[in-house]
């Protein structure tokens, strides 16, 4: 359906604390041109911004492309963060305009796309109309949807955007795992970590772990080869090794590179696993986080911990575990993880035994633009989560 009616609009006031912030990031703009552009597509951004606090949409303004003072210099963008959701994008126009223009470097990696119209004085604005997808520079304000269809299709993705966590946007109640372990009252009831039976104390036991993934006679590339033979050229205990090539690469280095190439999922998260205990900060593996699911399982203190990694052929694996906390070293027998289609069948799932588990997981691959939702359970109890990618 058409949207042209520009009684529909919805009205917002421009105060003057918006026009100081887009007066600020336009001074620091190379020239006029660009200076005009960034002041008015921030104000933009704050409109949006402002109308959607008023309808309880979270945000996270500040992990804006439009926020990144080199992301306004060398790019075009307006956009807002939908929080767990993704980038919207909130392009301009001025009173009496008739088409808006949207930039091509904008054309992807956006929810949607918002036009405001700014009137001469920039004190008043008014939110036009919605658009899901834009493959053109100019778009004609008759092809907008009424707000009604942004706010219906917002819901169809409410849950939890995982690729937003890759670029380290989270949801409030996601926390890392050092976070959660730094409050006392809710620790998961970890043992020691080991992998594979080794300790990640050393180098030396990282290596013999990546050498039991990969025995030397299926290595193809000579860096490898070369790499896992000279254990002895392990330096020092911050995990960094000189290798005898031209270049200088670390151990991190050696198993991020296997991460990103294997297309084993077990040995895929095996070295995701070596990193989280050895580098836990590290970039690739900072799609990891965890929720606190109190006592709300039928008294039992319980954790989900999701994980996500993008893969070389633009999918994602993921990873869902379910942890005991505080001073339950074991989960009890019974409680089910499962993973569910959008229309609740299970596709995966998996339970605990009585053999004392001292967590459940469970794998899969997903592409972008699926949801899915991760249920755990026990007896009657039921807790879900709806997550897409």
């Amino acid at each position: 359906m058409n949207y042209s009616t520009e009684e529909q609009s919805i009205c917002i006031p421009i105060p003057a604390s918006f026009r100081d912030t887009a007066l600020k990031f336009a001074q620091e703009q190379p020239n006029k041109s660009k200076a005009k552009q960034v002041y008015l597509n921030t104000l933009a951004v704050q409109v949006v911004n402002s109308y959607l606090q008023m309808l309880d949409i979270p945000t996270t303004i500040k992990a804006s492309y439009s926020w990144d003072s080199w992301g306004r210099i060398f790019a075009d963008v307006a956009d807002l963060v939908l929080t767990g959701i993704g980038h919207l994008e909130c392009r301009y126009i001025r009173t009496g305009d008739l088409v808006c223009y949207i930039p091509p470097e904008v054309w992807s990696n956006r929810f949607g796309y918002v036009v405001v119209e700014i009137n001469q004085t920039c004190e008043e604005a008014k939110i036009r109309g919605f658009l899901q997808q834009v493959t053109a520079t100019e778009i004609n304000l008759e092809q907008l949807q009424p707000l009604e269809a942004f706010i219906e299709y917002y819901h169809q993705f409410s849950g939890v955007g995982l690729r937003q966590w890759l670029e380290g946007i989270y949801t409030n109640q996601w926390q890392s795992m050092e976070e959660l372990n730094s409050q006392r009252s809710t620790q998961l009831a970890f043992r020691s970590p080991k992998i594979r039976g080794f300790e990640v104390d050393t180098p030396e036991k990282v290596l013999q772990i990546i050498e039991q993934l990969y025995p030397y006679n299926i290595w193809e590339e000579k860096l490898l080869i070369e790499f896992l033979g000279k254990i002895s050229e392990v330096r020092n205990n911050n995990f960094q090794a000189s290798l005898p090539t031209d270049q200088n690469l670390g151990l991190f280095d050696v198993i991020v590179h296997l991460l990103q190439t294997t297309e084993d999922e077990e040995i895929r998260w095996t070295l995701a696993e070596i990193l989280w205990v050895i580098e836990p900060k590290h970039p690739v593996i900072r799609g990891r986080r965890i929720m606190d699911l109190g006592m709300q399982l039928a008294g039992n203190p319980i954790a989900l911990m999701v994980a996500i990694l993008p893969k070389i052929d633009k999918t994602f694996a993921i990873l869902l575990r379910v942890y005991p906390m505080g001073n339950q070293p074991y989960l009890p027998p019974g409680l089910k993880l499962s993973g569910l289609y959008e229309n609740g069948q299970p596709f995966l799932e998996v339970q605990s035994r009585q053999q004392r588990d001292d967590y459940i997981q469970l794998k899969f691959c997903a592409e972008v633009g699926e949801k899915f939702q991760v249920q755990v359970s026990i007896n009657d109890v039921i807790i879900r989560e709806t997550f897409f990618i």
